[in-house]
């Protein structure tokens, strides 16, 4: 269930959950108990939402910059799903490939991404090294260039970044003394 944030704090019939705004991110769970014990108890059961798409832009499109709430929205969707198996192709909702989870995680954020790496970086708008903040997309290409581009993960901050690394392996968070990526997008 991918249920859509309609505006404010409590129950959405729609979805049958019930919203709430804790740690500067907003959450949704279909049990009453644990939204009275975050969201009524700390006061935020009536704080309004920055407005969001009701429905997601095409593949490759937004409607201008993604908020601070879009971009950590996707960082805690794929951090939640620390430990899972990497698998070539996998969607999820418990194997996932590189961008696969980086889909995913922006899908939950509200915001439309192609399926694979390269197409995942022509959908950004390209940045410096330099330029990079949380949340921004960080790509490997072989040759430097789009038609090289293998792997996508998620930036965190601090030369670390989130990402579905390779089989064998388990999604993780990695740094840039591991493996060095060579382009860098902003998901617009």
């Amino acid at each position: 269930m991918n249920p859509t944030f309609r505006g404010r704090s409590g129950w959405d019939r729609t979805d049958g959950v019930y919203w709430y705004h804790r740690n500067e991110n907003w959450w949704w769970t279909s049990h009453k108990d644990k939204y009275e014990r975050y969201a009524e108890s700390s006061g935020t059961a009536t704080k309004q939402h920055p407005a969001r798409r009701s429905t997601p832009p095409a593949p490759g499109r937004s409607s201008g910059t993604p908020s601070r709430y879009g971009t950590e929205t996707a960082i805690t969707f794929a951090m939640s799903h620390l430990g899972d198996p990497y698998r070539w192709g996998g969607n999820g909702p418990h194997a996932w490939d590189c961008s696969g989870l980086v889909q995913a995680a922006y899908r939950r954020a509200g915001i439309a991404l192609p399926r694979v790496a390269d197409a995942q970086y022509r959908a950004t708008s390209p940045i410096s090294r330099a330029q990079l903040r949380r949340g921004d997309l960080v790509f490997w290409s072989s040759d430097g260039t789009t038609r090289g581009i293998h792997h996508v993960a998620i930036y965190l901050g601090n030369s670390q970044y989130v990402e579905a690394p390779r089989p064998g392996k388990n999604v993780r968070t990695s740094s840039f003394a591991w493996y060095n990526p060579n382009l860098y997008g902003r998901v617009r």
